[in-house]
């Protein structure tokens, strides 16, 4: 036997290190409230940040609330870009150069923050939030149709001092839509990350009652919505889905190798510890229900965000239900599963538990918020890690104070499970989390194909017909006038809507256009 350990010992070790190096997301949230983005600099050192830890995806902040880190935008530029450099093109050719895949990702709520009575207002006056939310000459919210933003139904349209649009109005939903489209057709990204795209979390689902909206609940079902209504309630989460939907058909319409991904609502109990996730406060008060977005096949990409705290017991059993209701769902229906990881809350020790946590549950990779700044040794804005008062990850000591270390000391961890020093360990393991560079996965190729378009009416009937099956499926128009359907197999179709009829070839892996 003894003969044979050696072996053995290799087989194990050979097999450690493919699960280590197999495809998979190692990547970070780039968070431009914290990460400088403005200039050449910034963006290499974000790339270089990146390479350090053998990252190869960034998942970078381009539109914070209604402005634009890019030139080439549908909306007023960033007030800290100086017009001439463009970052986010500049970003995707060094990032490009090195393997790294660039996701956008989109603030698609929050419009603005603060109290406009007091605070600074954009400088643009074409900012959205000066033509559709504030009238900065009355000094007061628009009224009427013009008035874009979601209100309690007392009429408070700040949510712990952000003001959020309201998909509920088709106006608001189709400009927001249009702006992430252009990006799409403007650069050569790799994804469009939706974040912040539910209903705002402070007044516990007292929240929707956008005067447009809520106009429309009433002409479809003859009443003004409830306290308590489960009729509302689809009807906010039905606004929410039929953006997403829009922007994932729009966007694949453009490119279809695109990744549509999402930053998912996590909060609180998982759905296990919640009874099913339509329990959770995902469903129930963002209006958020992503679960369904993955059935549907509407993301390619799952990223919940699972900020919990490794350190602290009830958390870490909270992250390991969402880690397990994610992977198992998305991956039910055919879907990548990416946890997000808050390593702002953790120690680095924390941070590697919970990422070696999702590798061996089988997600298809992690992605951490956040970098932070990107300055050489920079602490104070560092998002990689935070001090914890008693670790009981600490090395050599376990129960000892562990201050926040810089972003460099997160970096040598998961390349070397050690500090730059190359002596401090962060953990006994033989293998570091990400010795070597793999690449991120390959989305499998679809079998389906999807349909979109557009015809006159909100709540419009639209029958999808299968020419060779004669299965027909039906869905509706939003509010004005989209519509879309997935999972539709290649062939022939009769599309009807409100007495016009289309026949379109569905492809494997296309969106076809309809009207």
């Amino acid at each position: 036997m003894k003969r044979f350990l050696p072996i053995i010992i290799l087989l194990l070790a050979a097999a450690t290190a493919r699960a280590e190096d197999r495809p998979e997301y190692r990547a970070y949230w780039v968070d431009t409230f914290r990460t400088p983005f403005a200039t050449k600099v910034d963006v290499e050192r974000i790339v270089d940040a990146a390479s350090e830890s053998n990252a190869n995806a960034l998942f970078v902040q381009v539109r914070r609330r209604g402005d634009a880190w890019y030139l080439d935008a549908a909306e007023p530029l960033a007030e800290a870009m100086d017009g001439t450099f463009d970052p986010l093109r500049a970003l995707l050719d060094a990032a490009h150069a090195r393997g790294i895949e660039v996701h956008a990702f989109v603030i698609v709520g929050a419009i603005f923050h603060g109290d406009p009575k007091k605070d600074p207002l954009p400088r643009d006056t074409r900012h959205v939030f000066l033509q559709h939310f504030w009238d900065a000459n009355a000094k007061r919210p628009y009224r009427g149709a013009r008035q874009w933003g979601t209100k309690t139904s007392k009429g408070r349209y700040q949510f712990a001092s952000d003001w959020y649009v309201d998909l509920g109005h088709p106006d608001a939903a189709a400009y927001t839509a249009d702006v992430l489209l252009h990006l799409v057709r403007a650069y050569d990204i790799d994804g469009i990350h939706l974040d912040r795209v539910r209903y705002p979390e402070s007044t516990r689902g007292d929240v929707g009652y956008n005067d447009t909206s809520v106009a429309r609940f009433r002409a479809r079902y003859g009443r003004l919505p409830r306290a308590k209504d489960p009729l509302w309630n689809d009807w906010r989460r039905e606004q929410v889905t039929s953006f997403v939907r829009r922007v994932a058909l729009g966007a694949k319409a453009i490119r279809p190798s695109i990744t549509i991904s999402a930053a998912l609502i996590a909060w609180g109990s998982g759905p296990a510890a919640s009874h099913g996730f339509t329990n959770t406060d995902s469903y129930r008060v963002a209006f958020q229900d992503w679960e369904s977005w993955l059935r549907e096949g509407i993301l390619d990409l799952a990223s919940p965000m699972l900020y919990k705290r490794e350190h602290a017991p009830v958390e870490r059993k909270q992250f390991d239900d969402w880690l397990q209701f994610v992977i198992t769902t998305a991956h039910a229906n055919g879907r990548a599963a990416v946890p997000g990881i808050g390593a702002y809350l953790n120690s680095i020790e924390g941070t590697l538990r919970q990422s070696r946590r999702a590798r061996e549950a089988n997600a298809d990779g992690i992605l951490f918020f956040a970098m932070g700044d990107t300055k050489p040794w920079s602490i104070l804005a560092n998002s990689t890690n935070n001090a914890v008062r008693q670790n009981p990850y600490a090395l050599p000591v376990a129960g000892v104070f562990t201050p926040k270390r810089p972003n460099e000391e997160f970096f040598a961890a998961l390349r070397t499970s050690t500090a730059t020093d190359g002596r401090t360990p962060f953990e006994t393991i033989e293998h570091p989390l990400f010795a070597a560079t793999t690449p991120p996965p390959r989305r499998p190729e679809s079998l389906t194909g999807a349909v979109m378009g557009s015809a006159d009416g909100d709540g419009t009937l639209i029958s999808i017909e299968s020419l060779a099956t004669h299965e027909t499926r039906t869905t509706h128009t939003d509010g004005s006038g989209f519509f879309g359907m997935l999972g539709l197999a290649p062939g022939e179709y009769r599309v009807v809507a409100a007495g016009k009829s289309a026949t379109v070839i569905v492809n494997a892996g296309r969106v076809s256009e309809a009207f």
